[in-house]
């Protein structure tokens, strides 16, 4: 929208610009546009280089993300293990539990029919019994049957210990799986939310260049018709520069043949005098010679500091000087610039590179535009029908400023001055 407005803009610039040189205002607006377009392919490339980067690191999310997973599994399958390990062990401990109850309940009953028998020693035995044989063999009975009593509780209280042992280490694995697991798990939410985050700044990355590539689209479209809008003015002001050359040309060629006419007619006059002892007729009288403008500024010395354009400077118009600096005007007071004559709607030029420092109606002058060029210099325009540029706009040589007016006591024209440190100085003095 706004290229299309600088379009109409530029539009009715050229219709104002009647005679203007080279068409600076929609030039310089082409080269802003072909900024902005240099600009927006700068950006278009970052923002590509940020979502390449954006998908490798979902790439290595996703990456971690299978490397977590695979953890997890391998923590899920240890952790099954265990746990089946565990419940065997739990099973053969409680086995054994009861192999160790059994045999306790065994020796128990020994011991109580020992007891019942009256605690007969192994002495009694002997000499109580009719068959001596009889009695060793059942002493030795006893002894074994004791010793392997205690022996296999003895051994079944260490597998109990070991077992024990065994079921606490693979409770602590167990334990240490979970935590694992449970980090794992954490690690993997946390994955899962930074390729979430990846996936929405890719996903906005790519929305954002798609409408930067139809915005630059549209300026690659608005810099081919203003290409073609400069070009076509520039034409245009050729073409008038070239029937203004020619109509110049003829003038010129007419004023020559009546210098000829009249010298002749002189010469004529002069041998017809002489012929006839007649006094010799008057020299006639030079036609009054006008001062004119007739070189505007253009972009030619852009770039150069103001001081050193003294003798070079071009005029903001063309046209024939109506005031001088320093001459007097008609109510009284004196010029303090040079007041040029010129047709209204003619393109004001600003002479050299600046910036706008005034852009608004002057008492006495009417429409004004100042502009400060460094080094102390300023120009100052009035009598302006209308003005394109306003205050703290940056200009170069030959930029137009407006179309020129009339002052406020209504001289049609342009008024310029030029200041050095707030004092005017000659403009013509300056000029080429």
């Amino acid at each position: 929208m706004k290229a299309r407005l600088t379009l109409s803009l530029l539009a009715a610039l050229y219709g104002v610009a009647q005679a203007a040189p080279p068409a600076a205002a929609p030039q310089q607006n082409l080269n802003s546009v072909r900024k902005e377009i240099s600009t927006l392919q700068q950006d278009i490339a970052r923002k590509e280089a940020e979502r390449q980067q954006t998908a490798g690191e979902i790439a290595k999310s996703e990456q971690a993300l299978q490397a977590t997973h695979q953890v997890l599994n391998e923590l899920e399958k240890k952790q099954d293990a265990s746990s089946s390990q565990l419940d065997n062990l739990q099973a053969e401990l409680q086995t054994i539990r009861i192999k160790v109850a059994e045999t306790r309940q065994r020796v128990g009953r020994l011991l109580a029919a020992e007891y019942k028998r009256g605690q007969q020693d192994a002495m009694a035995i002997m000499f109580n019994t009719q068959d001596p044989n009889q009695s060793a063999r059942d002493l030795t009975y006893y002894t074994h049957i004791h010793r392997a009593q205690q022996s296999l509780i003895q051994t079944l209280r260490e597998q109990e210990i070991q077992l024990q042992a065994m079921s606490e280490r693979i409770e602590d694995e167990l334990v240490r799986l979970g935590r694992l697991s449970s980090a794992k798990v954490q690690e993997k939410r946390q994955l899962q939310q930074a390729r979430n985050q990846h996936s929405q700044q890719v996903s906005q990355l790519d929305s954002s260049i798609r409408n930067q590539q139809q915005k630059l689209q549209q300026l690659k479209e608005d810099e081919r018709e203003l290409s073609t809008l400069i070009a076509r003015i520039n034409a245009d002001i050729r073409r008038r520069q070239l029937a203004a050359a020619a109509k110049a040309e003829q003038a010129k060629k007419a004023r020559e043949q009546a210098t000829r006419l009249a010298v002749e007619k002189r010469r004529q006059q002069v041998a017809e005098a002489k012929k006839q002892g007649k006094p010799l007729p008057a020299e006639p009288k030079a036609p009054a010679r006008v001062e004119s403008v007739d070189e505007v500024a253009d972009a030619s010395l852009s770039g150069n500091a103001f001081k050193s354009l003294q003798g070079r400077l071009k005029l903001p118009v063309a046209g024939e000087i109506g005031g001088r600096f320093g001459a007097r005007r008609g109510e009284g007071a004196s010029w303090k610039g040079m007041f040029i004559k010129v047709a209204p709607g003619s393109p004001v030029r600003v002479v050299a590179d600046g910036t706008v420092v005034y852009a608004d109606w002057l008492r006495g002058f009417g429409n004004a535009m100042i502009v400060e060029h460094g080094g102390n210099y300023m120009t100052v325009y009035t009598g302006f029908a209308t003005m394109v540029r306003g205050n703290g706009a940056t200009v170069r040589g030959g930029d137009v400023l407006g179309a020129s007016g009339s002052l406020e006591s209504g001289e049609t024209g342009l008024y310029f001055e030029l200041r050095y440190m707030g004092r005017p100085i000659n403009p013509q003095s300056w000029a080429r």
